[in-house]
């Protein structure tokens, strides 16, 4: 098993975004991360962590990017941004996000 940072989007659209070895090593990152932005995280019956985040409201609101540079290599918002991230545990080689971009 490995702990991996999903970004959620429009149209079921998820993104791997981090990788770490351990679920605490994953929290010891994102709960502070996200706490920059008051977020705070929700345990869900199987063991992820959601974070109940608007990325593209961060500028909008806040007049910053922190999180999404601390996270991407590089974004844009403009055709909708990220609303969530999930922090959970994937098995090595099954499949773990959607795709639909209709």
């Amino acid at each position: 098993m490995i702990t991996v940072l999903i970004a959620s989007g429009p149209n079921d659209l998820e993104i791997p975004c981090r990788l770490f070895k351990t679920m605490e090593d994953g929290r010891a990152y994102c709960d502070p991360l996200f706490a920059k932005l008051d977020i705070i995280p929700k345990i869900r019956s199987n063991g992820s962590v959601y974070y109940s985040v608007d990325l593209e409201a961060e500028f909008q609101e806040y007049n910053n990017n922190d999180v999404s540079e601390e996270l991407f290599t590089s974004f844009y918002y403009g055709c909708g941004g990220v609303y969530g991230m999930v922090l959970k545990e994937v098995p090595f080689n099954e499949k773990f996000v959607r795709f639909d971009l209709d």
